[in-house]
């Protein structure tokens, strides 16, 4: 008899989306604050590209969010310490654990926020 996977390669990538997608927004609100402070000759035009990724960051998160409800998975406590970020979820009756070290968040971000701004740092 073939065992069920507690969760499956997509569904780990689901409740990895969900821990980064908010710190994505974080960095794009803290930018758009200090795009505001700057003295820019077109700040506005920045500034909308900016919440406009933004907008697709939060429809993005509404989507994994209703991905992980359809599957039963449930992220119930989230934590960012020193050394990570981590998550503790329910899959299929079983607690799990999830955790990144920093250093993979900023990569995920920065490969998130280039695939948003259509940007390929490689050239």
């Amino acid at each position: 008899m073939k065992r069920t996977p507690l969760e499956t390669e997509e569904e780990l990538q689901w409740v990895l989306d969900y821990m980064l997608l908010p710190i994505v927004l974080d960095v794009l609100e803290r930018d758009i604050r200090m795009l505001d402070t700057l003295k820019l000759k077109m700040p506005v035009i920045y500034i909308r590209s900016l919440r406009r990724v933004q907008d697709r960051v939060s429809s993005e998160m509404a989507a994994v969010r209703g991905k992980l409800r359809s599957r039963g998975i449930r992220v119930y406590d989230e934590r960012r310490t020193k050394e990570q970020l981590e998550a503790d979820f329910l899959c299929r009756g079983y607690h799990r654990k999830c955790s990144m070290l920093w250093g993979l968040v900023k990569s995920e971000v920065e490969r998130k926020l280039c695939t948003y701004l259509e940007l390929d740092l490689a050239e």
